[in-house]
């Protein structure tokens, strides 16, 4: 599936950062070249606008299915974008992109439903995580029939993994862990081996090795043993529905 996306930041650096980490998630860095990945092709930079007015104009004309929002721009605010977004009943997931560090700000945003926020100087690997949240609720709006209460834990998390994330091994990150969890949720008929989870999430193979055993012993995963063209046998994981 291909979502399209509006990004309306009015630092151009970091509008171009976002597109091109959108079009080769492996890349954006600009360092090394852009690994093969699930991701890629998924989304579509369907307009960008630097100010108010231009974003107003662009989004009267097109209802993408994410907008990436800065709070501050030159000829106005992105929050009252956002209200009037809300109160035309827009239904794009709307993430937004800010500096300001004012806790009023965040509220206001919550407020007007705003999924998710990020704080410059802007993390790729934050990033990461709030695209991975986005396609796992994207997903699961798509493919239910019907409100169901795992449905619900999946889109706003359950007490239990409020619970486990405080007892959390070393050596394994939230961060981490939700992308390699949101990982199988995305494609949950397929199994992965270490390396192709690592090359998937950007981690290295040894690293995935062991969020997927955390994530096995946790019963959250089944695993089975597949053997490569040198016989070399290697754990299959997939996750367990």
């Amino acid at each position: 599936m291909t979502y399209s996306v509006i990004i309306i930041e009015d630092e151009v650096e970091v509008a171009q950062l976002i597109a091109q980490y959108l079009l080769l998630p492996g890349g954006a860095a600009g360092s090394q070249i852009a690994k093969q990945s699930l991701r890629q092709a998924q989304y579509q930079v369907v307009g960008i606008a630097g100010n108010l007015s231009t974003a107003t104009a662009l989004l009267q004309a097109i209802e993408a299915d994410l907008i990436l929002l800065d709070i501050h721009l030159p000829d106005g605010s992105g929050l009252d974008l956002l209200s009037d977004l809300r109160r035309r009943e827009i239904k794009s997931e709307v993430m937004m992109l800010t500096a300001a560090k004012e806790v009023e700000t965040l509220e206001k945003a919550m407020q007007l439903g705003a999924c998710d926020f990020l704080v410059k100087p802007l993390m790729l690997n934050r990033l990461d995580l709030a695209l991975a949240r986005f396609e796992t609720r994207q997903q699961c709006f798509s493919d239910a029939n019907e409100v169901t209460q795992s449905m619900v834990d999946s889109l706003f998390g359950s007490k239990e993994q409020t619970k486990s994330t405080a007892r959390l091994p070393k050596g394994v990150d939230q961060l981490t862990l939700q992308k390699i969890h949101d990982a199988f949720v995305q494609h949950d008929t397929s199994a992965f081996t270490a390396q192709q989870m690592g090359d998937l999430v950007g981690v290295s193979r040894s690293t995935a090795r062991r969020y997927l055993e955390f994530l096995l012993e946790s019963d959250k995963l089944s695993a089975d043993q597949s053997y490569g063209s040198i016989g070399r046998p290697e754990r299959c994981y997939k996750i367990i529905k």
